[in-house]
């Protein structure tokens, strides 16, 4: 039986939510949630209190993470780098789309 697809679900940065919330919303322990944070994976908006608070977009990356250890054996130092990489990658074809049009150099002959 074909794995049933999530529905997508548009989440804004401003959005915050809870440590309990991002653990339960992504189906993973809080002990892993902290070492993500400790491997600078994600970060926490506010670590003060008894309460910590993600931005919603938390979920994006912890689901990644996820994906990563689980689906292709990725140790966290590796899920880190990974997820840097993308995000690096993803700025730069963000600078590709913004940048105007040139006209490529044998187009002038």
């Amino acid at each position: 039986m074909p794995e049933q697809q999530k529905p997508s679900v548009i989440v804004l940065e401003e959005e915050e939510i809870t440590l309990a919330d991002l653990t339960r919303t992504c189906r993973v322990r809080t002990e892993w949630v902290m070492e993500l944070v400790d491997e600078g994976v994600i970060e926490p908006r506010q670590r003060t209190g008894p309460q910590w608070r993600f931005s919603a977009t938390s979920i994006v990356r912890v689901e990644k993470a996820r994906r990563l250890q689980s689906d292709l054996g990725v140790n966290l130092p590796g899920v880190a780098l990974a997820l840097e990489l993308l995000d690096r990658i993803d700025a730069l074809e963000a600078r590709l789309r913004a940048a105007p049009a040139r006209p490529d150099a044998d187009d002038s002959d």
